[in-house]
C-alpha cells in the first residue's frame, strides 16, 4: 500500500512554491544599486590610471631633460676650448620631443675655476625641466700648496 499523502498538501506545495517565486531573482533595486556600485569603481580605477600614466610621462621628461644636462656639462668640460664668461643657448631633438638648452658661465672666486649653470627645457615652455650646476677649471694643472 502506498503511503498517503495528508489532505492539505496541495495548499503545502502551492504555498512552497509562493516562497520560492518571492525569493527567486534580483528586484530592479538591487540591480540598479550593483550597477552603481561598479560604475563608480571603474571610474575611480580609469581616474587613478590616467594620473599614473600623465605622472609617468612627467618622469620620462624629467629624465630626459636631466641627461641632455649632464650631457651640455660633459661637453663643456670635454672641448677644452677658452672658457668665457657669458651664456650659450641651444636646441636639439632628443626622444622624440624638441628641446632647448642653455649653459651660463660665471666666475668664482678662485681664479680659473668657473661656474656652469645647465637649464633645459622643453622647446616653448617658460620654466626648465632640469637645473643643474657645475665646475670647470680652465687651467693646465691645479697646484698643490
Amino acid at each position: 500500500m502506498a503511503p498517503s499523502l495528508p489532505k492539505n498538501y496541495k495548499n503545502e506545495v502551492t504555498r512552497i512554491l509562493n516562497l520560492e517565486k518571492k525569493h527567486s531573482g534580483f528586484t530592479l533595486i538591487e540591480v540598479l544599486v550593483a550597477l552603481t556600485v561598479v560604475a563608480v569603481s571603474l571610474g575611480a580605477l580609469i581616474a587613478v590610471s590616467t594620473q599614473d600614466i600623465i605622472r609617468t610621462e612627467l618622469i620620462q621628461k624629467r629624465m630626459f631633460s636631466n641627461w641632455i644636462a649632464q650631457n651640455q656639462l660633459a661637453e663643456e668640460r670635454l672641448f677644452k676650448n677658452k672658457v668665457s664668461v657669458g651664456s650659450r643657448k641651444g636646441t636639439l631633438r632628443f626622444a622624440n620631443y624638441d628641446w632647448e638648452w642653455e649653459t651660463i658661465t660665471s666666475k668664482t672666486t678662485v681664479d680659473k675655476f668657473y661656474r656652469l649653470d645647465v637649464s633645459v627645457s622643453l622647446l616653448g615652455d617658460n620654466l626648465p625641466s632640469r637645473s643643474i650646476v657645475g665646475f670647470i677649471f680652465d687651467g693646465d694643472e691645479i697646484e698643490n700648496e
